[in-house]
């Protein structure tokens, strides 16, 4: 049971029916991550503009995002991520082998700026987002500096949902 109940749909707060229809656009629900942020609407607002910017928006292929999204999340060990972002790279198209592969570091059957891309990811989250310079200018070499920032936010983001999903014990949705 999650530590802090989750808003329910039959008392979703008016002011935060814009955050939650978006997310129901965007995602088909709203995840229980937003339904507990949602006891402190600035926050849910903020973090969700920020996860939609580095997400769902933006100049890179939603598949290719749910992989980073779904390896950050399986490097993390976040139970609650990883089934999110499961299911919306299967949704958006990316095959369970290649999710597989990716859950083994194997990139060998990846184009080389998806390896690049995981690469730079996994270095993130095992040095607390100290990269190399020759995994970051492996990444600069494939991608413009729009889709760099692109990447290393949705990292950025994808760990800070891991942390936030372990403190409130949430369990996949």
């Amino acid at each position: 049971m999650a530590r802090v109940p989750l808003i329910e749909p039959v008392s979703e707060p008016e002011e935060l029916r814009p955050v939650f229809d978006q997310l129901r656009r965007t995602r088909g629900r709203v995840p229980g991550m937003y339904r507990t942020l949602a006891h402190q609407p600035a926050i849910l607002a903020a973090h969700r503009a920020y996860f939609h910017a580095a997400l769902d928006a933006g100049v890179l292929p939603r598949a290719f995002k749910e992989k980073i999204a779904y390896k950050v999340a399986r490097m993390r060990g976040s139970a609650y991520s990883t089934g999110s972002h499961r299911s919306y790279a299967l949704k958006h198209g990316v095959a369970e082998a290649e999710l597989e592969a990716i859950d083994r570091s194997d990139y060998g059957t990846l184009p080389p700026r998806e390896k690049a891309a995981l690469t730079v990811a996994e270095a993130m989250v095992r040095s607390n987002g100290a990269v190399p310079d020759s995994l970051f200018d492996d990444l600069r070499s494939h991608f413009s500096a729009a889709e760099a920032v692109e990447i290393v936010a949705l990292v950025g983001i994808m760990d800070l949902a891991c942390t936030l999903s372990a403190a409130f014990e949430l369990k996949p949705d």
